[in-house]
């Protein structure tokens, strides 16, 4: 919340070894207004950002092999192919934590009760393969075919619903490294089948989902 309201208001401090024009320029590129921030163009022509610049040079070769880059593009699908599997879930910054958020309420993005039509997501102090282990225990006794890769899970009803097959999609995010987000979404199928889908899923994770003091309390006093 404090680091919201300090990207949001623009506030932040310069070493003091930086000079008066390069604190200038940063100050305009920072700038929370879209409208009044500097633009690409005129930080090119800013005093400073002028000094010992050169602007790049690209050159074309005109004796261009065709077979060289073939031999390129066979040599980079070789490797793709070799390539190491993803070992942590995606890293969430703050800045997608704020996009994702409403207003400055951050509470809301890790919220299981709020309320929600085609997705929601929880916070789970978990480690990810502990909490990707404990969807599929949960999926699979209500009848869902489980499909896994990386930190990312499709969860597939077998049994037709009033609109098809309904189909859900989890992803894990790293917020912090004790601190997973994991977002739950209707993918296919009826959504009030999605909402009863959730309801059933979040008692199974009782021990899973993160919950902090206030949340807690709420839940006693319930």
């Amino acid at each position: 919340m404090i680091l919201y309201k300090k990207i949001s208001a623009a506030e932040f401090t310069c070493p003091p070894w930086l000079s008066f024009e390069a604190r200038k320029l940063i100050t305009r590129i920072l700038d929370a207004n879209p409208m009044t921030r500097i633009t690409i163009p005129e930080i090119l022509e800013d005093e400073w950002f002028r000094k010992d610049y050169k602007p790049p040079v690209f050159e074309e070769e005109e004796n261009t092999n065709l077979d060289d880059i073939e031999a390129v593009f066979r040599d980079s699908e070789e490797h793709h192919v070799t390539e190491r599997k993803e070992e942590q879930p995606t890293a969430m910054n703050a800045f997608e934590l704020i996009s994702m958020s409403k207003g400055l309420d951050l509470r809301n993005l890790f919220d299981v009760e709020q309320g929600f039509k085609r997705e929601t997501r929880f916070a789970s102090k978990c480690p990810a393969n502990d909490i990707i282990h404990k969807i599929e225990e949960a999926a699979k006794p209500l009848g869902f075919d489980v499909h896994k890769k990386n930190y990312r899970m499709r969860l597939e009803k077998m049994k037709a619903g009033r609109k098809g097959n309904l189909n859900v999609a989890t992803e894990i995010f790293q917020v912090a490294p004790s601190l997973h987000m994991v977002e739950v979404r209707k993918a296919k199928g009826d959504t009030l089948e999605f909402h009863k889908f959730y309801k059933n899923l979040s008692t199974c994770l009782e021990d899973v989902v993160w919950r902090n003091e206030e949340d807690m309390q709420e839940r006693e006093q319930t």
